[in-house]
């Protein structure tokens, strides 16, 4: 992408993550959307797609639009461009589903970021969702 397009991502973002800390979700949600609007096609295959994907994602659940997020998420994975070795949106569907209470697909998605990154993917992360996961393994004796 140009950088004039990134700068345009930027600024959007920017508006999403006030919005996000004043808790409107509504218009998190469509800051999202207008980001997204900006990517041209192939939408996931730009250098900067699995940037702003994360990004999106990161809003998205602040603003509890867990079905859309992972719908988008999935969308990334199927596409073609996702990469053998990247647990992000593995994480992010365990953050997604842990929102949502779906602790089941939660734990499945968070452990296999952990097992992927090696535990790296919970740095600069809310420590809820490494708890959740170290919790859940005791409780069930799971590795």
């Amino acid at each position: 992408m140009d950088r004039a397009l990134i700068e345009a991502l930027v600024g959007v973002f920017s508006k999403a993550r006030v919005a996000a800390a004043q808790s409107e979700a509504a218009l998190t949600e469509s800051l999202c959307w207008e980001a997204w609007a900006l990517v041209p096609e192939p939408k996931f295959g730009w250098d900067s797609s699995y940037v702003v994907l994360g990004r999106m994602v990161s809003f998205l659940r602040a603003a509890k639009v867990y079905e859309k997020a992972i719908s988008l998420v999935h969308g990334y994975l199927e596409s073609g461009h996702h990469l053998d070795y990247e647990d992000g949106p593995y994480f992010w569907l365990g953050t997604l589903h842990y929102e949502k209470g779906n602790l089941g697909d939660a734990y499945t998605y968070l452990d296999r970021a952990n097992r992927m990154s090696g535990g790296r993917c919970f740095r600069e992360e809310e420590p809820k969702y490494k708890a959740f996961l170290k919790a859940a393994k005791a409780k069930n004796k799971l590795r």
